[in-house]
């Protein structure tokens, strides 16, 4: 065999070996790497399930401390860096959270669910950190990319609420519910109130624009039941001496909101005299007071007017049926005893205050939880509530 021949077997024999002890080695150092990984998975799932078992557990701050140590393994799971981030503003670390959600935002790969969802968390720190301007942009954020997110246009709409900036709260408020199909329609009658009282403000008092009372009648349009549309109305009508339409808007009421009518009774009476009318105004309180869905507070105040103006027997008569209608009322016999002694009628007066103060034993608590602060009326050893064992103190 020549020389050049083995020569050639050499080089291919130590080629062959670098290319078999390299792969070997590779080889090697992936195992190790999926070893790692594999051990590094283990871990991130056990700091998460147990960050699930501490937020199950109602303590936050354990489950905080491992999703902090799940994130120092896996910084890229956005879902736990949101969580981590509402953990925080639970917990009313808001500039932490703050953070959080911002370094999210800033990560050039990030999807678009995920930088909706980081936007949105963001702008309910800014909300609960107090940050008014910059919550309201992050919302509007939000919905340039999904104009349909629910909880950011009910975040807006709140927001604009709470600054008292009705024109956008309701036009905020007409896009959520065609996104959800669910009218609102008590909000939007106050909010619509509130756009007519602001209108009103402006002018001064003792001036009523058509605007304002254009904005009462669709509050009433929207929700008939609404007081203060129907409060304000009348109280307009009779600034500009239309007597017989306040009378009309304060006892439709009386019809689409029986058990708050008694808060306009007072304006109805002024209105009836105003228009020179008090008959008007003792028809419309008596249909009103027998009437099956009249409400306690509304005999009362009957009964005392009639009460003022001497009708002592009709007034107690009043009282009765109120209370036969609604047991156990304090409002209704509160003012029947003393009206019961007024006539000398001491055994019922007394019958009255016993059965009153049977009613409120029947009812009142008689033990607490020193723990929890649990009431009943009789002692458990263990507490329903906080499961404490023989933390029931007397009242």
């Amino acid at each position: 065999m020549d020389f050049p021949y083995l020569i050639g077997w050499a080089a291919l024999s130590v080629t062959l070996g670098a290319i078999i002890f390299g792969a070997g080695r590779r080889l090697g150092r992936e195992e190790e790497a999926l070893r790692i990984r594999r051990q590094d998975d283990g871990k991130e799932a056990a700091f998460y399930f147990r960050g699930l078992n501490f937020l199950l557990a109602d303590e936050p701050d354990k489950a905080i401390e491992e999703f902090i140590k799940f994130v120092r393994i896996n910084s890229e799971t956005v879902e736990i860096h949101l969580s981590l981030g509402k953990l925080y503003r639970a917990r009313g670390e808001v500039g932490r959270a703050i953070r959080i959600h911002q370094n999210l935002i800033a990560r050039p790969n990030l999807s678009v669910e995920h930088r909706t969802a980081a936007l949105y968390a963001l702008a309910e720190d800014y909300r609960q950190g107090g940050f008014v301007d910059r919550a309201v942009d992050a919302y509007r954020q939000v919905l340039n990319v999904d104009p349909e997110h629910r909880a950011a246009l009910a975040g807006l709409q709140g927001m604009h609420e709470n600054e008292g900036r009705w024109d956008m709260a309701l036009d905020v408020l007409k896009r959520l519910e065609k996104v959800t199909r669910a009218p609102d329609p008590r909000r939007e009658a106050h909010i619509r109130v509130r756009m007519g009282m602001e209108i009103q403000s402006r002018q001064g008092s003792g001036v009523v624009s058509d605007e304002a009372m254009d904005h009462y009648q669709t509050a009433i349009k929207v929700f008939p039941g609404c007081v203060e549309a129907h409060r304000l109305l009348g109280e307009a009508q009779l600034t500009q001496g239309r007597t017989r339409g306040a009378i009309k808007s304060f006892e439709a009421l009386k019809t689409s909101r029986p058990s708050h009518f008694f808060m306009l009774a007072e304006a109805l009476r002024r209105a009836y005299e105003r228009d020179g009318d008090p008959g008007g105004f003792e028809k419309c309180m008596n249909e009103a007071v027998h009437a099956f869905s009249s409400s306690a507070r509304l005999v009362v105040y009957r009964a005392r007017m009639l009460e003022e103006q001497g009708r002592l027997v009709e007034a107690t008569e009043l009282l009765r049926a109120g209370m036969a209608k609604h047991p156990g009322s304090l409002g209704i016999i509160c003012p029947l005893i003393p009206l019961l002694a007024k006539q000398n009628l001491w055994q019922e007066a007394v019958a009255t205050a016993q059965r009153q103060l049977d009613r409120m034993l029947a009812v009142q608590h008689a033990f607490q939880c020193a723990r929890c602060g649990f009431k009943a009326q009789d002692i458990y050893w263990k507490c329903p509530q906080c499961l404490q064992w023989d933390s029931m103190e007397p009242l």
